[in-house]
């Protein structure tokens, strides 16, 4: 049997043109923007947004999604002795192309969490590819011990003395009309802070904040901006709990902009934990979760 497993992500841009192609597929996805209009959208909204957002980019160098997740993908192979591939929703390697010649496919999210807005996109995607193999896509995997344990270390590395810092575990935002339709993503979310809150209890506070929001639409509250003025003249590390690889959400928003937030807000010390990665154990643990 010819067996391919794939790391399924949503994109990223290294150029302007990239940009604007992951800005028109995720625009023209109806699960970020239902109804037909979505179409004009993805056509319009990228001509104006392109040049805007491309200078974010700029700063952190484009998004690094590719070169960590090629990393990582080395190090599961290695492991698994599988193949191994990378597919993105909005840019390419798109998953059609990937899986091309194989028999037998299994697609793990690089989401913990599930939510229709990125998992549910991936199942739709799936639907419609018509393959002619077998398909499984792993579940989520927010809850699994061993993940949770790897999270509590790289956190707990991170700063010498916790109880001098406030934790927030910042998440990426969700329109709230989405949750109220009976998306799990934010209950998810609450429901590993609590798991991780046990072998964090030296940290001065635990708190959890949105990032993220586009558009008039309300989101998810409460908003990271907002847990932030909790904390001047204190001490304050993030975790981004809803990404497992560095990306523009992290590399610009947390680090950059939220940064600047920071400062504004006299907060003595704000840092930023990155993502998981290439790091050695999340691909040990990975490589056990794609053999369960």
């Amino acid at each position: 049997m010819n067996k391919l497993v794939v790391l399924a992500n949503m994109g990223g841009a290294r150029t302007p043109e990239e940009l604007q192609l992951f800005l028109k597929n995720m625009f023209r996805d109806k699960r970020i923007i239902p109804g037909p209009f979505r179409f004009l959208v993805s056509e319009i909204l990228p001509r104006f947004r392109t040049k805007k957002v491309w200078k974010d980019y700029e700063k952190i160098g484009g998004s690094a999604i590719y070169d960590w997740t090629e990393k990582l993908i080395k190090q599961v192979k290695d492991l698994t002795g599988c193949d191994v591939a990378l597919s993105m929703r909005y840019t390419k390697p798109n998953l059609q192309d990937v899986i091309a010649g194989y028999d037998e496919v299994l697609i793990v999210p690089m989401y913990p969490h599930f939510s229709t807005t990125t998992t549910g996109s991936i199942l739709d995607e799936i639907e419609a590819l018509n393959f002619k193999g077998k398909i499984k896509v792993a579940p989520e995997f927010y809850q699994e011990k061993s993940y949770n344990d790897l999270i509590v270390n790289v956190i707990l590395n991170q700063v010498e003395t916790p109880k001098n810092y406030h934790l927030i575990f910042s998440a990426h935002g969700l329109p709230e009309y989405i949750t109220r339709k009976g998306d799990p993503y934010v209950k998810q979310v609450y429901e590993q802070v609590e798991i991780l809150k046990t072998s964090l209890a030296s940290f001065k506070s635990i708190s959890v904040g949105f990032q993220s929001r586009l558009g008039p639409v309300k989101w998810q509250k409460p908003y990271l901006e907002d847990v932030l003025e909790r904390f001047k003249n204190e001490k304050v590390i993030i975790y981004p709990i809803s990404f497992l690889i560095d990306n523009s959400e992290t590399d610009f928003e947390l680090k950059i902009e939220y940064a600047e937030i920071a400062r504004k807000l006299q907060i003595k010390d704000y840092q930023v934990v990155s993502c998981l990665n290439d790091h050695p154990d999340f691909a040990r643990f990975l490589a056990e979760f794609i053999g369960s």
